[in-house]
């Protein structure tokens, strides 16, 4: 229900008069009146920009699957470098993050420290 009442919110906000020389047309196809029809708009058009990192957590704990020299716990001769090994999301895209990851990883099995 969070994200009907995303799209409740934004449909208020729009039809305050300070936005009304920018509105045209409504984007959805037909009138979004309940919440039953906003719900079946939100699971029709709805989807994820996130990038996903973490399934693979580095970390020196017992729960992490992937070491502090990106080597899998329990799996000889298996690194993991990319964004799965992030422990956490970051709030941007992950191409520098990983980037920076990789160049790490580089220097511990070079033994590069």
């Amino acid at each position: 229900m969070t994200l009907v009442e995303g799209v409740r919110a934004a449909q208020r906000i729009l039809r305050e008069p300070e936005f009304a020389r920018w509105i045209g047309e409504p984007l959805t196809p037909g009138a979004l009146d309940d919440d039953e029809a906003v719900a079946a708009y939100v699971r029709a058009t709805g989807g994820s920009i996130h990038h996903l990192v973490g399934t693979c957590r580095i970390g020196a704990d017992d729960a992490s699957v992937v070491d502090p020299a990106f080597a899998v716990r329990g799996v000889t001769g298996l690194r993991v470098v990319d964004a799965s090994s992030m422990p956490g999301i970051v709030r941007a895209h992950t191409h520098a993050p990983v980037t920076v990851l990789a160049e790490r990883a580089a220097d511990v099995i070079r033994g590069v420290r």
